[in-house]
């Protein structure tokens, strides 16, 4: 034993990232209002500080919070492309951060992780946005127009799946 302690918490950078895309959530969430915004905004800031803390249900409730204010956007009649990206950004913040919190419990905050999360958070990126794509194409070439609140509830569908996957 070399006689140094392990700090189990993820490293600056795994902020970084989680921001990123917990800030591009609210973003797309201020299209469909203030209030809508503020409750993504709240949702980034209890994620961000769960990744701080190495706390996975601090994390998992931010992403919620912050998923939920997208959600309200749609309510709002926001428009489907600023929803789907709101949720792609949401969902990859939530994954950022607890794949960040994992890493950080394993290797510590010591650990050069900053290419691992990146990759990560580039995978999960793509995935979002190409499944955003093909939902707004959907939903835009569809046989007939379908209101916002429809998209919304094929959105929990999905997020609900993912969820479920990542477990």
């Amino acid at each position: 034993m070399s006689g140094t302690e392990i700090t189990r918490r993820p490293g600056r950078h795994s902020l970084v990232v989680s921001g990123i895309a917990g800030a591009t959530a609210t973003a797309m969430a201020l299209v469909g209002g203030g209030g809508a915004a503020a409750v993504a905004g709240l949702g980034t800031l209890a994620l961000l500080a769960g990744v701080r803390r190495a706390n996975h249900r601090a994390v998992d409730a931010g992403g919620l919070i912050a998923f939920l204010g997208v959600a309200l956007s749609a309510l709002s009649e926001a428009p489907a492309g600023a929803v789907l990206l709101g949720t792609a950004a949401a969902v990859v913040a939530w994954d950022a951060g607890t794949n960040a919190v994992s890493l950080g419990r394993q290797l510590g905050a010591e650990a050069d992780t900053v290419r691992a999360e990146n990759l990560h958070a580039m995978a999960g990126a793509v995935v979002g946005l190409v499944t955003a794509v093909f939902g707004l194409v959907v939903f835009q070439i569809g046989p007939t127009r379908q209101p916002v609140t429809t998209l919304f509830v094929l959105l929990i569908a999905g997020t609900l799946l993912v969820v479920a996957l990542n477990r």
